[in-house]
């Protein structure tokens, strides 16, 4: 892909991304440090991974699940800024 200055602002509209034009020239030199650096690693020879080695090496590493002491309603409802019914009242993020 060839990085110019339309190229750059098409994607930076599609990111709501606003440029001012002091930094296209700062952008365009780092964008063209990305995508080839991207190249090398398209070029490393990876013939010596399996496809499912990466996987192996992967290791979910879960906490053991111990009832610890937790707040009971009663201490909950005395330190909430608003409790109402058995729950803690929020703010409303998404009207309907």
């Amino acid at each position: 892909m060839i990085m110019d200055e339309k190229n750059l602002r098409d994607i930076a509209a599609l990111a709501k991304l606003s440029i001012r034009d002091e930094e296209i020239s700062g952008m365009l030199n780092d964008f063209s440090r990305i995508v080839s650096y991207v190249d090398e690693i398209k070029n490393l020879d990876t013939s010596s991974v399996e496809d499912d080695e990466i996987y192996q090496l992967t290791m979910n590493s879960l906490r053991p699940d111990i009832k610890e002491n937790t707040l009971n309603r009663d201490a909950l409802s005395k330190i909430a800024p608003s409790y109402e019914n058995g729950y803690v009242v929020v703010p409303r993020v998404i009207e309907t």
